[in-house]
């Protein structure tokens, strides 16, 4: 790409703020500023660089750096459980290979051998109580049926035998009873005999009715006595041999994950690969190396055991490029340690959330997955890889640098080195002025461009755009704010004039009829006063004017339905006077804050004595902020009368974009 330089003298325009403050301490108008800039700035040099529009390939890529890793990794993990940890005995050295099935580390069991014989003793004791619990059972429900099945049957048999003797002896007794009662009637049996006789029936009798009833209460009341008291012992006994079941049950179990445990202290390589060992080290200065000796715990990773035959990148890409990498974008792999040696890749994959990092670092990184394709003979897990990814690759398409690029109000802009014309009114010293010697002449348009893409160094320019080939383009316009700004201003103008005078003539006039059609299209009050515009009073608007009129308000004039931004902008035209304060404060804020980075050379905020006296004239409009006379002028002195005159300017026309730029 070209670059050059060429000077020429010119005015500088950096006193805009001076007449803000003028116009606020002492009424003179906002357009003194013109005239107080052409008698008394100092003169600049301008240096212009430029840079070649030229039509080429378009490469846009992100480079940075990662680190070659498997894409299937088998992690070796620790699966001992014990609260200190367990200490590595043996392991395999880094970079071995071993087989499916050979010993990888040996982990220390001496602590859980002394619990595994502990633990045989509580499975012992438990196994002897669950089996005195067993028996205790067993004799309960023995006991039951002794009684259903003996007892019970022994004492019901028994009492139904007295049954049969009670009848047996009351029959006898009544018959006795009535043989008695037969003689006694004929004198033969004494009186004493007789009631004997009769006794012995009553007694016979009654004997009778007791058996009976010991028979009944026994079958009715006893054994069901008995079978409860038999049916809550043996419930009893089950549930304290269910608890005991259970306690054996967990200590045996405790015993086994003992047993568990010991046998996963011998690890063995689950399949074929290349030992990896799992060393880490954080930014906190906390390290571990996987080696004899260290401690490692429950799930923590020891050997990887990656499969070579899959490798990919890993590289973490800022938060500003991530937005341009998608899933199989094309990457260039190239690893230093084996000669700068490059293989092919493909984004495979990008994580979601950003990595881990210090709380130092401002930039948030995501990861990105990037998978070797191809031939990886030589790759090695573990080693350094700057990683090229091609975002977008275009062939023959026109390109100008991105430092030509300006971009103001969503509009872009470059400045353009064209052949100097004197008749040419762009050309004047208002405008693009003459730069270089007599034989080499030029001058410098501003031209509204539009790109479809970029990269670090380059802009694609649209097809449509007025951008030919071999073109020179300035590519340090922001190094002369003021220039660029009446540049941009003007070209706004001339599109503006285009667009809404009578003949369509970018350099014409608008009438105060033209005016009120401008309007109507913009669908809001551009330019509400017409006077406040026309700075030569002839009753119409020229696109000096026009442009100075831009320049103050930052009105673009572009029609309310041809951009969403300002449409949007329409729904918010009713402000609040404290909404409109914020917005002249937002505004005077960004004017001082250009004031103070060219004055405040200490950077203290607060332009001193000395910083004043240094500024020349600038300086001495700068004094006039000096509300209070302590010889210096701060920050919120320069806002305060910047606030003021904006005021002042947007009193004389009360029309204006709404939720934007103001009115004359």
């Amino acid at each position: 790409m070209l670059s050059s330089k060429h000077s020429h003298h010119r005015g500088n325009s950096t006193l805009v703020l001076l007449a803000i403050i003028v116009t606020s301490v002492g009424g003179m108008g906002y357009y003194c500023y013109s005239l107080i800039q052409s008698a008394i700035e100092p003169k600049v040099i301008y240096s212009f660089q430029f840079g070649e529009a030229e039509v080429g390939r378009f490469m846009h890529t992100i480079r940075e750096t990662g680190d070659i890793e498997a894409a299937e990794n088998e992690e070796i993990k620790c699966e001992v459980r014990s609260p200190g940890g367990v200490e590595i005995i043996t392991v395999v050295d880094e970079g071995e290979i071993v087989k499916k099935g050979d010993l990888l580390i040996e982990l220390d069991t001496s602590t859980l051998d002394e619990q595994k014989q502990a633990q045989n003793i509580l499975v012992n004791r438990a196994l002897s109580t669950k089996t005195s619990a067993n028996a205790a059972l067993r004799q309960a429900e023995i006991t039951k049926q002794e009684y259903t099945l003996g007892t019970f049957l022994q004492n019901e048999a028994l009492m139904e035998a007295n049954i049969l003797i009670a009848k047996q002896m009351l029959a006898n007794n009544q018959d006795t009873a009535a043989f008695s009662e037969r003689l006694a009637a004929k004198g033969f049996v004494t009186q004493q005999q007789l009631a004997a006789d009769r006794f012995a029936v009553k007694r016979a009798s009654l004997e009778l009715s007791l058996s009976e009833t010991e028979l009944k209460t026994l079958r009715e009341i006893t054994r069901e006595k008995m079978l409860v008291g038999f049916d809550a012992d043996i419930e009893t006994r089950k549930a304290a041999l269910e608890a005991e079941n259970k306690n054996y049950a967990e200590e045996l179990k405790k015993l086994e994950e003992i047993n568990d445990m010991i046998s996963k202290c011998t690890i063995l390589a689950p399949q074929d690969g290349t030992v990896v060992h799992a060393n880490y080290g954080d930014e906190r200065g906390q390290q571990f190396t996987v080696e004899p000796g260290a401690t490692v715990r429950e799930r923590q990773t020891i050997i990887y055991l990656p499969d070579l035959s899959q490798l990919q990148v890993k590289t973490p890409i800022a938060e500003g490029k991530i937005a341009s990498v998608r899933e199989g974008m094309p990457v260039k792999i190239r690893v230093g340690a084996l000669e700068d040696r490059e293989f092919t890749g493909t984004v495979t994959s990008i994580n979601r959330y950003a990595e881990r990092q210090h709380w130092s670092q401002k930039i948030k990184r995501f990861a990105t997955f990037i998978e070797i394709v191809g031939d990886s003979e030589g790759a090695r897990v573990g080693l350094s890889a700057d990683i090229e990814i091609t975002v977008n690759r275009q062939n023959d398409r026109l390109q100008i640098p991105v430092q030509c690029l300006h971009e103001d109000n969503n509009q872009k802009f470059v400045l353009v080195k064209v052949p100097y014309d004197i008749n040419n009114p762009l050309h004047g010293e208002e405008l693009g002025e003459k730069h270089g010697d007599e034989e080499n002449a030029f001058s410098i348009e501003a031209k509204m461009i539009d790109y479809e893409a970029s990269n670090d160094k380059m802009l694609v320019l649209n097809d449509d755009e007025n951008i030919e080939d071999g073109e020179q383009i300035v590519q340090n316009p922001r190094d002369y704010p003021d220039f660029l700004r009446r540049l941009v201003s003007n070209l706004r103008a001339r599109t503006a004039m285009k667009r809404f005078s009578p003949n369509g003539d970018e350099v014409g006039q608008l009438s105060s009829e033209d005016v009120v059609k401008m309007n109507e299209t913009l669908g809001y009050e551009g330019i509400a006063n017409l006077e406040a515009v026309d700075l030569n009073s002839n009753n119409f608007i020229s696109v000096d004017e026009l442009s100075a009129f831009i320049t103050k308000t930052q009105d673009l004039l572009i029609p309310l339905e041809d951009t969403t931004e300002v449409a949007a902008a329409g729904k918010e035209a009713k402000k609040t006077p404290e909404d409109e304060d914020a917005a002249y404060e937002k505004q005077a804020e960004e004017q001082v804050t250009k004031t103070m980075d060219e004055y405040d050379k200490n950077s203290d905020g607060t332009i001193d004595a000395e910083e004043l006296t240094a500024a020349g004239p600038v300086g001495d409009f700068l004094k006039r902020a000096d509300k209070n006379k302590d010889g210096k002028v701060t920050k919120k002195e320069m806002v305060a009368g910047t606030v003021q005159m904006l005021k002042a300017a947007a009193s004389g026309a009360t029309g204006g974009r709404p939720g934007g730029g103001r009115g004359m």
